[in-house]
């Protein structure tokens, strides 16, 4: 076995398909999360540049060994615009691990990076265990990372409902017209987040690939006397990234059909037959002035109402020190916990980064 490190190009898409398809999550319910049929759609979505690096086996050249994924953006830290990185989608085949595949692509991706940069990622339970394997390589410690936030992923089972709107407060969904008054609320109130991404309301209009799938009719708005007072999105991404099952537990399998029956009744996620995805809508581009919970929730509720009837749920991450993190924990939920973590090739970025809340853009993880 010689396993040699390189730039990844589309014409790896199948075979990067194929790993993504090894890697699954146990439970009653395997589940495996896709970027079918063309992954760069997908990393696109994550990052407007982005480096991926793929890891090869001379004496299996069909499949790939890893992968790995670092993605440019801009976001507001600290109060200002600064390019930062997110580290995701690394891959090992199970075939290769503990083999120090994943050392090999972080240096592999060293190259493309300086000291000065600052990286962050996710991991699900503070399961940092393979980042603390990337970190040691044969040359000494490869890069550091800094636990910062816990992630609170809520999957809102949707059902009929009529939205609990404010008094004085109007929901509908956004225009064209609307861009110019969504920039400004946007430019304003964006920076009081830590990790918020920098958004060009008029490059989703004209279909940047940063927004695929996203339309400015998707935005519920929030006004009060004609002023923008927040808005959310509702962000069908299903054609380049869904949660698939790949099997189940014999008894689920057998109690499959009267669970959905059930759910169906009191709410929750449909399980699928094998090979079919999860059903859900992702809540995009939170902000609301002041942080005002009922605003949030009539905009999750107007959602649910619209859009969120085609789905099952709607996907929403905050972390637990959010002023709005108790706005999810109101309704009937699956939950996933994550942490987020901040990753350095050189220095402790943490002295530069103030405390304001952290952002989560479930939709570009």
């Amino acid at each position: 076995m010689a396993i040699t490190v390189r730039l990844g190009t589309p014409a790896d898409n199948a075979k990067m398909q194929d790993l993504i398809t090894k890697i699954t999550m146990p439970g009653v319910a395997q589940m495996c999360f896709q970027r079918d049929p063309d992954f760069f759609v997908g990393a696109k979505v994550i990052g407007d540049e982005f480096v991926l690096t793929v890891a090869d086996d001379s004496e299996r050249p069909d499949v790939l060994a890893g992968l790995t994924v670092i993605s440019g953006r801009e976001l507001f830290i600290s109060g200002k615009k600064r390019r930062v990185y997110y580290s995701g989608d690394t891959r090992v085949d199970p075939f290769y691990r503990r083999r120090g595949i994943a050392s090999n692509l972080f240096i592999e991706q060293k190259k493309f990076r300086s000291t000065e940069d600052l990286l962050q990622g996710i991991v699900l339970k503070e399961n940092t265990a393979p980042l603390d394997a990337a970190a040691n390589s044969a040359d000494g410690v490869l890069f550091r990372y800094w636990i910062s936030h816990a992630i609170e992923t809520s999957f809102i089972f949707t059902r009929k409902i009529k939205p609990r709107i404010p008094n004085g407060v109007q929901i509908r969904a956004a225009t064209t017209a609307d861009v110019p008054a969504m920039q400004a609320f946007f430019d304003r109130e964006a920076p009081r987040r830590n990790g918020y991404p920098v958004y060009d309301f008029s490059k989703l209009v004209a279909g940047d690939p940063y927004y695929a799938g996203l339309s400015i009719g998707d935005f519920a708005l929030a006004t009060r006397n004609g002023e923008i007072i927040g808005f959310l999105a509702g962000w069908n991404q299903k054609a380049y990234k869904q949660t698939r099952i790949v099997g189940f537990k014999p008894i689920v399998k057998l109690l499959r059909p009267l669970y959905n029956l059930y759910v169906g009744v009191t709410g929750g996620f449909k399980l699928p037959a094998i090979g079919g995805t999860l059903n859900y809508l992702s809540l995009y581009n939170i902000l609301v002035a002041k942080d005002d919970p009922e605003v949030l929730q009539g905009l999750i509720d107007w959602i649910m109402a619209n859009q969120g009837q085609k789905y099952d749920a709607l996907a929403i991450g905050i972390t637990q020190t959010d002023p709005l993190a108790e706005v999810p924990r109101r309704y009937k939920r699956q939950k996933l916990f994550s942490s987020h973590f901040w990753l350095s090739y050189g220095e402790d970025p943490r002295p530069g980064i103030d405390d304001r809340p952290l952002y989560v853009e479930l939709g570009r993880l």
